[in-house]
């Protein structure tokens, strides 16, 4: 595995692949720019060419070009290997489906479920029912099969064959959410059978789950669910999936807008009309999840509401969760139809205009909750202030809350300090902020400088290890770094003061062990890159030696007042012995620390 990560880092550049991503600034040798994994306002994420890894200095994350893509995109080491191997140009082998890992095999029972609906669709004379359909909905054969769009026969278990020839067990089959199990026995069936097929892709383009639309109708359909999906599976969860992102995160970065949708259609109509930065929930409402992936391409959001239907405040959960994210929130009022499908197949200029022209959410409530009411009367009143004052909290930007609190004082015609005062809610409990910032303790501070200043110069390594343990060094994590530096030093038959270490063969050795211990030491070196850049080689050596100094004498003072405390109560026990051995190891410690001083 080794051989092939290195072989995709040697092929893909750092700023590459974080600009695909992010905004990158010089600064010096390096690149800075806000964090994307936390609210910052002072650039804190740093990149390093030359070392090729990433640490946010304000949120405590780093790594490499596997750790960012994983983080960013919140997926595993495995999907992040598959991603990178393919924008390097790796080929990675396939394997057999009886030695793949689960998840990879999963994976491939999808693709091939997907490959099997498409051929049933367009191969098939029993194709013809869905073929129709989709020409009766006005989606052309061309943006079916750029969705990948597909039909399961009305059979019972003609995919489940299908996939057991291809080599896969019904245990994995089963494990998709492809097929079902009949009652308590061993024989199962198709889960799809007579529907239109939808894909349900990642942000990868890879098939996760399925939708489909049963293509019964009248009487039969009534007894049918009209739209089922794969359950949640390994590689399927509702909550972070969102139907034809795949396809329209370059389109919402360009456009620096999400419009969100409700169905699968919805999308695919919007598609064709050239409106393509269009996503839809999966199965699913609007979850944090959701936006936490969305906010990666565009912190701008664009909720699409049926003008005519009355149960738009039903739909404010997700409105409360995108404000909540720090996103900035439209809506998209539907001129005709109840969806934009039935919009765009009415006239896809009713669309278009809808999409170019979304309103404040705020106004819009506004003007809804008006409609209704008879403001000479104190009650509608009341309930205009108990419908629009929850809504006008919600508002983080001080300026844009006063402009609307000014709003309704003026419709209302009641005092402003009524309404500020009915506005002011108790304190919401406090969450747990992403990063809690903790003052370091001097010997985390110190254990941490040393360590940085020899990953990153490798200088005095020899003196390092021959006056420091590991136990002097805090927290845990750094004892281990120290830990594989004595064993480094060790094994290489060091014997020159002018040593020149290696970094990144220390780093394999690192990653071996524990990926923990990699990101930690990426950390060390940014660390020593950011603090120490124009210091002189002579300061560095004279800081290094410094900060051993420091540690070590702190550490020997801790020893000697633990051990005066021990003495202390052995005292109090009479316990003489006790007292005698205490006594001398803390003769050999006074001993160190005047060597020290």
């Amino acid at each position: 595995m080794l051989e092939i990560t290195d072989e995709i880092k040697s092929r893909l550049d750092i700023i590459e692949v974080i600009r695909e991503y992010i905004k990158l600034n010089p600064a010096g040798a390096n690149f800075k720019t806000l964090c994307p994994f936390h609210n910052e306002k002072t650039p804190s994420f740093m990149v390093s060419p030359e070392k090729q890894i990433w640490h946010c200095f304000g949120c405590g994350e780093g790594g490499d070009i596997f750790g960012f893509v994983m983080k960013m995109e919140n997926i595993e080491f495995i999907d992040a290997l598959r991603l990178l191997a393919k924008k390097a140009g790796v080929q990675l082998l396939r394997q057999d489906p009886k030695f793949t890992n689960l998840k990879g095999k999963l994976l491939d029972i999808m693709s091939q479920a997907v490959e099997f609906y498409q051929t049933n669709l367009w191969q098939t004379t029993t194709g013809e029912i869905a073929r129709n359909y989709l020409e009766q909905r006005k989606i052309s054969n061309q943006t079916a099969k750029d969705f990948k769009l597909g039909f399961a026969p009305k059979t019972w278990d003609s995919l489940l064959h299908h996939l057991k020839r291809k080599g896969f067990s019904e245990t994995d089959i089963l494990t998709a959410g492809l097929i079902i199990r009949k009652d308590s026995s061993n024989n199962f069936y198709d889960r799809f059978r007579g529907r239109l097929i939808f894909p349900i892709f990642d942000v990868h383009n890879q098939p996760v789950g399925l939708g489909g639309r049963t293509l019964a109708f009248g009487s039969e359909e009534e007894k049918t669910a009209k739209y089922i999906n794969t359950p949640q599976t390994l590689i399927y969860n509702k909550s972070q999936v969102l139907y034809g992102l795949d396809k329209a995160k370059l389109e919402i970065r360009k456009k620096d807008l999400v419009i969100l949708v409700e169905g699968y259609l919805d999308v695919i109509a919007s598609y064709q009309i050239g409106i393509k930065n269009v996503a839809a929930t999966s199965g699913t409402s609007l979850t944090a999840e959701h936006l936490k992936i969305l906010k990666r391409y565009s912190p701008n959001l664009a909720l699409a509401f049926d003008a005519d239907l009355g149960g738009e405040m039903a739909r404010s959960r997700g409105l409360d969760l995108a404000l909540a994210h720090g996103m900035n929130v439209k809506l998209i009022l539907i001129p005709r139809g109840k969806d934009p499908d039935e919009c765009i197949k009415t006239d896809p200029k009713f669309w278009q205009e809808a999409v170019a022209q979304p309103v404040n959410f705020v106004d819009y409530y506004f003007e809804k909750t008006f409609v209704d009411l008879d403001l000479t009367r104190p009650e509608d009143k009341k309930k205009a202030a108990k419908i629009l004052l929850p809504l006008i909290s919600k508002l983080t930007d001080k300026i844009e809350q006063n402009h609307y609190l000014q709003k309704l004082v003026g419709l209302l015609s009641v005092p402003e300090q009524i309404l500020r005062e009915s506005l002011r809610q108790p304190p919401a409990q406090r969450t747990t902020p992403f990063f809690q910032s903790v003052k370091a303790q001097r010997c985390q501070l110190l254990s941490e400088r040393i360590l940085a200043l020899v990953l990153k110069y490798g200088f005095n390594l020899d003196y390092l290890i021959n006056n420091l343990t590991p136990a002097m060094f805090a927290p845990e994590i750094a004892q281990r770094i120290y830990n594989n530096l004595i064993i480094y030093y060790t094994n290489s038959n060091i014997k020159d003061f002018s040593f020149n270490f290696n970094y990144p063969e220390f780093r394999k050795l690192l990653t071996e062990e524990d990926s923990a211990l990699t990101n930690y030491a990426d950390y060390l070196v940014l660390l020593a890159e950011k603090d120490f850049f124009n210091f002189k080689e002579d300061q560095i050596r004279k800081e290094l030696l410094q900060n051993i100094k420091f540690l070590k004498k702190d550490y020997l003072k801790s020893k000697l007042k633990n051990i005066e405390e021990k003495i202390r109560l052995a005292e109090k026990s009479k316990n003489e012995a006790e007292i005698s051995e205490l006594l001398e190891e803390f003769n050999q410690l006074t001993n160190q620390l005047v060597l020290v001083s």
